[in-house]
Parts: structure tokens; C-alpha cells; sequence
């Protein structure tokens, strides 16, 4: 792994993938959907509306980020181009960045204003023309027509952005083919401190703590897509593919997690956890410790309902649930402690993380084998040990997950299938 010294190394460290969004006041409601998609796919965003005192434009402060920013982003409508401000100030810095660092990245969004109104905007300035750059062209109106085209195009370009400022990110803290990424993934306001962050997950728009779970429309449309555009570029990079992660998360984002890097792809993940790291490398020697209880239910036999309980009590809950949702099913296992839950000790250490994720892995893909096409699955296990099992999750049907939100269990989203096959 690469090794840092100065003080200025590890702040660089510290920073991860970053992007300036430049654009005019009158536009910052519409770049905000832009920033929700960035901080999903791990970009931190830079805005002078959140980032500077009171919104106040300070040219030195607004030059010097655009300095470190891994890429630059400008949202050109007919008020940024009335903005001597952003074309003096902002588009100037960036183009003589860009001028000294070919690498760097700068992406102009177009809304309201043709190519053609931009090139001539930008001999006016004695400017190279944005359009060289791969300029990307939204509707000219935002309405319920044009909406959904409108956000599509933006979860592209924040897959484009993702990319470039991963390069300048890993170019920036002189990472080789031996660098072992590092990404933060929260749903929780608090976040836990890391040695190093390549990218920061930021998702609690989406889930506010535990207030909300998204809709089946933000998981297809957003929440699945960033996470396989993180998973590809991560593919692109030369460097490590040992993905270290710190989490604080509900449990069905860490299960989605481990299932996007899961066993069929090239990745190792390494779990913090607070006994050290738990890996999803190698074959556990130890015993899994568990005891799978089985019951036959009376409805769909094709269905098995899957309850993994380690850290606290489920039974009530889950049969709550199924109760009221009536869901038919012909299976219904649980694998708990012999001794009850125990939050503390429950997992003892990291083999035994990895032979509990791995021994349920295969109980579920011999399931599977024999005629089982849809799981539903209920757990109370820690987080850690939720992207491990995740992680075991290739080969098989639809997975059903479930949180455990405002004293009961609600269904959250599905793995491998589309929510409507829930």
C-alpha cells in the first residue's frame, strides 16, 4: 500500500473525489439534484452556496477550490451566461487548470443555451470553447414532460464525473497498482473517521437516519445504478482491487453492498469492525456456531422466508410481519445462537464472521438448487457481517430485504430482480 509522510499527504489523503459545481444563483434549486446524485456516487461536491460564509462570492477562496477539485462542473443556462462573475472568475481558473493539467476534467451542462450561443460567449471572453469538452444538453424546459429526462441525464453525467475525479483523486495521492481504495458509506447523519477516503457515500437523503426508506423508483433509478458505476470504475482504476469499507448503515444497504462487490467479481472487501477488519478473502476454518431451525409453511413452496438472528430477538417481529403481509411461503428456516442473541459477542472475530457468511451462503444456494425462487429475508446481525453475506449472494434468486423501522419490519428493496417481483 502507499506509504505518506508530510502533513499535506495526509489531508490529501483524507479528501476524497471532489467536484466544483459552478453555476448561477438563480439555477441553485435545479443543481441540487445534481449534487444528491454526486454525494450518492461518493463525489463530494463543492457549491458556494454551502461551502462559502453566507453565500458570499470570495474570488481567492472560489480559485483555490477549483485548484483542488478533481473536476469542474458548469451548469450553463441563460443566468450563468449573463454572470460576468462565473465567466471572469470561475470558467477562468478552470481553463487555466485545464491548460496546465490536461487530465483535468471540466463538464459543461447546457440548459436554455445552444452550442452555438456558448461558443460565441466564449470568443467574447477570448476563451477555448466549452463546447471541446463533451458539453451535455438538458431539455430547455424542466416540466413533468421533460422531468424524468432531465434527472436521466443527470445520472449519467454523475457517472461521468465519478470516473474523472476518481483518476485526478488517485493521481493526486500518488496511488500505484498496490493502493488499496477506501470508501465511507453512510445512511446515518453521524459518520464514522477513517485513515484514508477515496470516495464518501453519502445516502441519508434517502433514508434521513432511519425516518424514511426509499421507493422502489429511487433504487432502480438511482441508488442500484450509482453503486454499479462505483463498481465499474473501480474496475477501470490500476489500482488494488482490496476495497477496505467503513459503514454505518441499515442493514438491507450493507446486504446490497456485498451483493453489487460480490464472490463472482474480482473485488476483496475488508469490513472495520471494532474488533479489526473482517475480509470476505479465503475459506473460514472455524465453525459457523449456528442452529438452523426449520418450518414448513403452508403456501408457496416455492418461497422461503429466511431469518438470521445474532444480535437480538426477531421471532415477534418477523411473524408480525408475515401475519399482516400475508405473504405465502413453504419454507421458513432460522439460524440463531444456541444461547440467544448477544450483541456484543455474538460474532466472536473475523473467521467467525466468514464462516457464518459463508455457511448461510450455501445453505441458501442449495435452496435454490432445489426449486426455492424468491427468499425473503429478516436479520439482526451486525452490519459488517451483512456485507459479508451479501458478498455471498451470486448464484441465486430474487432476495427480498426487510428493516426494521418504527417497531416493526418494512420491506425496503430486492436483490436481483425488479421490485415489482417482490
Amino acid at each position: 500500500m502507499t506509504t505518506f509522510s508530510s502533513d499535506e499527504e495526509i489531508l490529501n489523503l483524507k479528501r476524497p473525489a471532489t467536484a466544483l459545481l459552478s453555476y448561477a444563483h438563480e439555477d441553485a434549486e435545479e443543481v441540487k439534484y445534481l449534487q444528491l446524485q454526486l454525494k450518492v456516487h461518493g463525489v463530494q461536491t463543492w457549491r458556494d452556496e454551502t461551502d462559502l460564509p453566507d453565500g458570499i462570492l470570495f474570488e481567492d477562496e472560489i480559485v483555490d477550490a477549483i485548484e483542488k477539485a478533481d473536476a469542474f462542473i458548469i451548469y450553463i443556462t441563460p443566468q450563468s451566461l449573463a454572470s460576468d462573475f462565473v465567466w471572469r472568475v470561475e470558467i477562468r481558473a478552470a481553463l487555466n487548470r485545464r491548460e496546465r493539467d490536461p487530465i483535468f476534467n471540466i463538464v459543461p451542462i447546457l440548459r436554455g443555451v445552444s452550442f452555438a450561443e456558448l461558443q460565441q460567449q466564449c470568443v467574447s471572453y477570448g476563451y477555448r470553447s466549452l463546447t471541446d469538452f463533451h458539453a451535455e444538453q438538458l431539455p430547455d424546459a424542466i416540466i413533468p414532460e421533460t422531468d424524468e429526462q432531465f434527472k436521466a441525464k443527470l445520472r449519467v453525467i454523475a457517472g461521468r464525473v465519478l470516473k474523472s475525479s476518481l483518476t485526478l483523486r488517485f493521481r493526486r495521492i500518488k496511488a500505484n497498482q498496490n493502493y488499496e481504495p477506501w470508501i465511507r458509506f453512510c445512511t446515518f447523519s453521524d459518520k464514522p473517521q477513517v485513515p484514508a477516503l477515496d470516495l464518501d457515500l453519502d445516502w441519508w437523503d434517502f433514508f434521513q437516519d432511519k425516518e424514511r426508506l426509499p421507493s422502489a423508483e429511487e433504487w432502480r433509478d438511482i441508488l442500484f445504478p450509482a453503486l454499479m458505476n462505483i463498481k465499474n470504475a473501480f474496475i477501470e482504476k490500476h489500482v488494488s482491487h482490496n476495497l477496505h469499507l467503513s459503514l454505518k448503515t441499515i442493514l438491507p444497504v450493507a446486504f446490497v453492498f456485498g451483493y453489487t462487490f460480490r464472490a463472482t467479481t474480482s473485488f476483496t472487501l475488508v469490513l472495520e469492525s471494532k474488533d479489526g477488519p473482517w475480509t470476505t478473502a479465503g475459506m473460514s476454518s472455524a465453525s459457523p456456531s449456528l442452529r438452523r431451525i426449520s418450518y414448513n409453511g403452508s403456501g408457496d413452496k416455492r418461497v422461503a422466508v429466511i431469518e438470521i438472528t445474532i444480535t437480538g430477538l426477531t421471532a415477534k417481529s418477523v411473524s408480525d410481519y408475515l401475519s399482516t403481509s400475508h405473504l405465502s411461503y413453504g419454507h421458513h428456516i432460522r439460524y440463531d445462537l444456541v444461547g440467544g442473541p448477544d450483541f456484543v459477542r455474538g460474532v466472536k472475530d473475523a473467521d467467525h464472521a466468514l464462516a457464518i457468511a459463508q455457511y448461510i451462503g450455501k445453505e441458501l444456494r442449495e435452496l435454490y438448487g432445489q426449486g426455492i425462487t424468491h427468499f425473503h429475508l429478516f436479520a439482526a446481525i451486525p452490519v459488517a457481517l451483512a456485507v459479508l453475506l451479501g458478498h455471498q449472494f451470486n448464484a441465486l434468486c430474487p432476495i427480498s430485504l426487510y428493516e426494521h423501522a418504527h417497531g416493526q419490519y418494512e420491506y425496503t428493496c430486492v436483490l436481483g430482480a425488479a421490485a415489482k417481483d417482490r
